[in-house]
């Protein structure tokens, strides 16, 4: 599975989402949407979100990381909240590790706020995870 593959590669060799669970998140057209970001037909990033009432919660965005720092990231993001606006929705929200100063500085480019900290979010380092949220 190349959604797979590109998380792998993000995050060092192990993917945080067994395939299964991928799939599963991949599968919900209702609920949820995933947009590609491919270049010479070969994908290097990904994003998706979740619908949960009227709040689009980012599920992830990733871009290989030879690939990063070259717009893709936020041209995906950019995407995702015009497909929140058009699923009428009022709100993005996303975790992000406390320690991707990187995301959160983008993130915060586009508006989103911190609004909480869940400690030990990330079960395999048992990091915190910054909640943002971006009101439309």
């Amino acid at each position: 599975m190349a959604f797979q593959q590109v998380l792998k590669h993000v995050y060092g060799g192990e993917s945080p989402w067994s395939t299964a669970i991928l799939w599963m998140e991949l599968s919900k057209k209702k609920y949820g949407r995933y947009i590609k970001a491919c270049l010479d037909h070969q994908l290097v990033g990904f994003g998706g979100i979740r619908i949960e009432c009227d709040d689009a919660h980012i599920t992830n965005i990733a871009v290989l990381p030879e690939y990063q720092s070259q717009g893709i990231g936020t041209s995906l993001l950019n995407e995702l909240k015009e497909e929140a606006k058009n699923l009428s929705c009022h709100s993005m929200s996303l975790e992000v590790r406390a320690s991707n100063q990187q995301a959160i500085s983008v993130y915060q480019s586009f508006g989103f706020e911190q609004v909480g900290i869940k400690e030990g979010y990330y079960l395999s380092s048992r990091e915190d995870a910054i909640e943002m949220r971006l009101k439309f």
